[in-house]
C-alpha cells in the first residue's frame, strides 16, 4: 500500500508510486486511462512529467488532482509540492514550505519530511538534542534553556523536546533518560535540504557573534582567502569532508562530553571567475 502523499518530498516519486499501486491493484490501468480520467488529451503527459521530461503547470495541476482523487486538503498539498519542487528560488521554496507544514498539521502522522524540516528551522533544536543526552536536568526545562548558549526561552526547550521525541530524533528510557535514536542525522532530501540553509544562515551568525561573546581559548575562528581553479576547489571540497569526518570520529571516541560546540566550515567566493585575459565570467 502506497504511502500518504504528506510523506513524499517529491511529487514526481508520488506519481511513480501512484501508477504502480494503481497498476497492480486494476490490470486495466494505464497512463492513457490516467489522462483520459483527468481529462488530458495527450496520452503520455503523465508518463513524461513521471519521469522528468516535462513540468505541471497552472493547467494541468487540477487536473493530475482529478486524475489521482485527492481531496481537498490532500490536493492543495499537491499543489504545493509541485511549486516547491519546481521552483528554483530558495526563498520562494521556503514559503511553499512552510505552508505544506500548515497542511500537514491537519492530518494525524507526523513523521513526513516536512516536519522534518521543521527540526532545521530552529538553531537550537539540533543544540537541545546533545543537551538532554549530556546533563542532568531531571525535566526541567528552564535549567534546560539556560544551557544553551545563547540561552532560550524555557518554552522554547519544551517545544524542542517535544519535536524531537515526535520525530524519533530522540527516545525517552524507563528511567527518565533521553537517549538519540540515531547517532547522526543526515540531510539528503530536499525539503531538509531547504531548512539546512536557514539553519546555516542562523548558526553563520552566532560564529560572528562568538568572536566578541568568547575569550579566543574557548573558541577558534579563522579565514583563509586564496585563489584556486575549479580542479583545486573540488579537491578543496574532498579535503572537508574528510576533515568533518575525523571530527566525527573523534566525538564517537570521546566518552567524556561536557559540553556542546558548533563547527562551521565556509568556502565560498569572494570575487567573480576571471579568465587568462582578465575578463570577469559573470
Amino acid at each position: 500500500m502506497m504511502k500518504r502523499i504528506e510523506y513524499y518530498s517529491d511529487y514526481r516519486t508520488f506519481l511513480k508510486d501512484f501508477f504502480a499501486d494503481q497498476k497492480k491493484r486494476f490490470s486495466f490501468f494505464s497512463h492513457r486511462y490516467f489522462c483520459n480520467k483527468a481529462g488530458i488529451k495527450s496520452p503520455s503527459l503523465f508518463k513524461e512529467v513521471a519521469e522528468g521530461r516535462r513540468n505541471l503547470t497552472e493547467k494541468t495541476i487540477p487536473r493530475f488532482i482529478k486524475g489521482l482523487g485527492l481531496n481537498e486538503n490532500d490536493g492543495k498539498f499537491f499543489a504545493l509540492l509541485v511549486y516547491f519542487n519546481q521552483s528554483n528560488d530558495p526563498q520562494v521554496k521556503q514559503q511553499y514550505l512552510e505552508q505544506m507544514r500548515g497542511l500537514s498539521r491537519k492530518v494525524k502522522q507526523s513523521h513526513v519530511p516536512v516536519d522534518q524540516y521543521a527540526y532545521y528551522t530552529k538553531w537550537y533544536n539540533p543544540v537541545i538534542r546533545e543537551l538532554v543526552c549530556t546533563i542532568d536536568w531531571h525535566e526541567d526545562y528552564a535549567l534546560l534553556a539556560k544551557a544553551v548558549s545563547p540561552p532560550i526561552k524555557k518554552s522554547e526547550a519544551k517545544e524542542s523536546v517535544k519535536l524531537l521525541l515526535r520525530l524519533n530524533f530522540l527516545t525517552k528510557k524507563i528511567d527518565g533518560t533521553y537517549n538519540q535514536s540515531h547517532p547522526a542525522i543526515t540531510t539528503g532530501r530536499e525539503v531538509t535540504s531547504a531548512g539546512v540553509r536557514e539553519l546555516n544562515k542562523k548558526l553563520s551568525q552566532l560564529g560572528t557573534e562568538a568572536i566578541d561573546r568568547f575569550p579566543p581559548n574557548e573558541r577558534d575562528i579563522s579565514s583563509l582567502t586564496i585563489g584556486i581553479s575549479k580542479k583545486s576547489y573540488a579537491l578543496i571540497k574532498e579535503e572537508i569532508q574528510e576533515f568533518k569526518n575525523r571530527i566525527i570520529r573523534i566525538v564517537d571516541d570521546d566518552q567524556a562530553s561536557d559540553q556542546v560546540y558548533n563547527v562551521n566550515v565556509h568556502l565560498f567566493p569572494v570575487s567573480q571567475r576571471i579568465d587568462k585575459k582578465g575578463s570577469n565570467h559573470e
